[in-house]
């Protein structure tokens, strides 16, 4: 997991974090919404959302259908607010 300045470099180095946490900040999606929304295929969508919940900026939520639903944590806020 990545902490601190390492982790807001992180998250601006990639294409689509800041966007998918912007997003997500708003409401909760599932991956292939998410990937809808920012115009790229859903296993590039699934590598960002795993990369990103391993640093724990989103967090998932499976339901009883299976589908998993994607949202930012309080860190992942806090990162986007000093990111503005």
């Amino acid at each position: 997991m990545i902490m601190g300045l390492e982790l807001i470099n992180w998250l601006k180095d990639g294409k689509y974090r800041i966007k998918v946490l912007g997003i997500l900040s708003k409401r909760s999606l599932l991956s292939s919404e998410l990937a809808q929304e920012l115009g790229i295929n859903r296993a590039s969508m699934s590598r960002i959302l795993k990369t990103m919940k391993m640093n724990g900026v989103i967090t998932s939520t499976t339901s009883n259908s299976r589908t998993v639903t994607y949202s930012i944590t309080r860190k992942g806020k806090d990162l986007l607010s000093r990111l503005k």
